[in-house]
């Protein structure tokens, strides 16, 4: 492993780290401050942003990585940006349509539809901006924008619970915050890539959208029915097992999902960087994914091998009795998570091949898995079992997937 990839992702490593411990400390007030019930509606809000976050940028943001010259760097980001505003007004809109025919979905839909399309908005802004950022290796700057949006969530999400409560105070002070850190660290983006940006001629964005089309093509039905298939089990649990289980449940997953994030998102930023460039000079970048597997592997084995005997226990201890069921699913889940620790940040190899053809099948294939596992056990203990061994093994699937496209020649 290179010192320069190591120095790299220690400085994103930083700002995720940061990101992370606020974002711990913000959950153990809010644990206190939200009842397992307001905490599951407010996941179950979240999830329907998450999912259309993803379609308001058309997946061009991973396009960026893929340009080499300026001019086409240029085009591509004016194409997000028309993208995510005119997607976001389609999403208000057909909110607005469908509010007569929302009965089947959670009440907290239909009330914050406004808020829901803004944060959309928000979070596709800042998904673009964060990738600029790792396109133009300001990685201590991407650290600091992972912060800004950590705390300017936990800011406003806790004053909220003061001035507002309920589930209304978690949803205002979420889209707050987004909007705010979105704003932020699109000013550390730089004002000349702005203004070169707006004078890029339309005609260049329409040639990019074509030349760039297998990202919405491929790419985003893939990664779309990959959010629904993470986000559609709080849904799921809530309808089938009421609101505490999809509060408890989405405890597990942010605390969970801490170290992934923390690492393993760390090493995202930089590795698709490296790999891609890698790619585009030797059509292989099958050394830096292999050094990268081994890392990754070798990190996270020690701490999920001890939160298997000691994970029920912590989470009662530090979050109260009334999440220690959140601890149980956390163990239950280990295998999951262990393998999406390891096996996520290398996945980006099939969009540097362009292979979005196969990410397709497969995420089609867990989305089946998903609801599947969500829907046919009668009980919350075997339903997240399956789940967590049927997602590992197409974790394994994937990782041999994205090592078969390291390679140039795999067509």
């Amino acid at each position: 492993m290179s010192a320069i990839f190591i120095k790299r992702v220690a400085r994103v490593l930083l700002g995720a780290l940061g990101a992370q411990l606020i974002t711990i400390g913000v959950t153990l007030l809010l644990v206190r401050l939200y009842s397992p019930a307001e905490m599951g509606d407010f996941s179950a809000w979240l999830s329907f942003a998450t999912i259309f976050a993803v379609m308001v940028t058309g997946r061009y943001e991973l396009a960026i990585f893929a340009t080499k010259a300026e001019n086409d760097f240029h085009a591509v980001i004016k194409l997000i940006l028309l993208l995510i505003l005119s997607i976001t007004i389609l999403v208000a809109g057909g909110l607005v349509l469908a509010t007569p025919f929302m009965e089947a979905l959670p009440a907290v839909v239909g009330d914050y539809w406004l808020a829901l399309a803004i944060v959309s908005l928000g979070l596709g802004a800042n998904k673009l901006v964060l990738s600029l950022l790792t396109f133009q290796q300001s990685f201590n700057r991407l650290g600091g924008a992972r912060i800004s949006l950590a705390a300017c969530i936990a800011v406003a999400q806790v004053s909220a619970a003061y001035l507002l409560g309920g589930v209304s105070g978690l949803i205002y002070g979420q889209l707050f915050g987004v909007i705010v850190a979105t704003a932020l660290a699109a000013i550390w983006v730089g004002k000349p890539l702005i203004v070169a940006c707006a004078a890029t001629p339309w005609r260049a964005v329409r040639q990019s959208a074509v030349k760039y089309i297998n990202f919405p093509k491929f790419s985003l039905p893939a990664d779309l029915i990959n959010t629904v298939a993470s986000q559609i089990p709080i849904v799921l649990l809530a309808a089938k097992f009421g609101g505490e289980s999809a509060g408890w449940f989405a405890l597990t997953l942010k605390i969970m999902g801490a170290p992934i994030s923390l690492l393993a998102a760390s090493v995202l930023d930089v590795f698709k960087e490296q790999a891609a460039r890698d790619y585009r000079e030797t059509g292989s970048c099958r050394g830096i994914f292999i050094k990268t597997f081994k890392l990754l592997a070798v990190l996270a084995l020690p701490p999920f091998v001890a939160f298997w005997f000691v994970g029920e226990w912590a989470f009662s201890f530090i979050f109260g009795d009334a999440w220690a069921e959140s601890g149980r699913y956390a163990v239950l889940m280990i295998p999951l998570f262990y393998m999406r620790f390891v096996v996520s940040p290398l996945s980006y190899t099939i969009y540097i091949a362009q292979r979005q053809n196969l990410d397709l099948v497969w995420q089609l294939t867990l989305l089946a898995l998903t609801f599947a596992c969500f829907t046919l056990p009668d009980t919350v203990d075997s339903v997240l079992w399956f789940y967590s061994m049927g997602y590992a093994i197409m974790y394994f699937i994937y990782f041999w997937m994205s090592f078969y496209c390291t390679k140039g020649d795999a067509k």
